[in-house]
């Protein structure tokens, strides 16, 4: 008998027992740890900042730009950041919460230990992205794009995927149970996930579609 290997577990974020609350300044090269983070940050532009075991409660980082910025053992919550750029950036153990992530530009950015609660991430770009151990639940991720985006064994909970961009991407071992399937654009990419019974008729209509496949009953020869 052959036993499947499990799938490793998500690890959560690692932080401190207890942060210390200070007026940030965003720079670049900025190394910010321990700390807990809020207030307004909308529009702000660095490069190669690390930011570790914070947790960021209410902050406002609206069209702001991180280039190559790290982020690791964070817990995000309450936090708008639609609009916001995350430019190559290296994201692990961190955790979003109730967070507005609408229109994130986030092309090539590296995501390990990552997930996403209770959050609209509608219109956000993760084209080319590289997942491990991934988690979406309860969360808006209409007309998002994951265009050649690697994310194997990622778990969609009761998430709105209506008219995501899947094309060239490798979903293999990701659950969507709960999830709205409809107007998928690179159903194809769907090889390999798991579906429930009541997502079979949206996730058939997304793979005709991508097989031009089109239903149409004859009703008589000369029509």
């Amino acid at each position: 008998m052959v036993v499947s290997a499990k799938r490793p577990s998500r690890e959560a974020p690692r932080l401190a027992r207890h942060l210390s609350n200070e007026d940030v300044v965003f720079v670049d090269e900025l190394d910010l740890a321990d700390v807990e983070v809020s207030g307004d940050h909308s529009g702000v532009e660095v490069a190669f900042v690390q930011i570790e075991r914070c947790r960021i409660d209410q902050a406002r980082l609206t069209s702001g730009c991180l280039t190559r910025a790290r982020l690791i053992d964070c817990v995000v919550v309450a936090s708008d950041l639609s609009g916001a750029a995350l430019e190559d950036c290296q994201l692990t153990r961190v955790e979003f919460r109730g967070c507005r992530l609408s229109g994130l530009q986030a092309p090539r950015t590296r995501f390990a230990d990552v997930a996403f609660a209770d959050c609209k991430l509608d219109g956000a770009n993760f084209r080319m992205t590289t997942w491990e151990r991934a988690e979406f639940s309860d969360s808006v991720l209409a007309d998002a794009d994951f265009y050649g985006a690697t994310l194997p064994g990622t778990r969609f909970r009761r998430c709105d995927l209506t008219g995501v961009e899947l094309s060239k991407s490798d979903l293999t071992g990701s659950r969507l149970h709960g999830s709205v399937l409809d107007r998928i654009r690179g159903a194809e990419s769907l090889r390999g996930v798991t579906i429930g019974s009541d997502q079979i008729i949206p996730a058939a209509l997304a793979l005709f579609g991508a097989l031009h496949i089109d239903v149409h009953d004859e009703h008589s020869e000369s029509e």
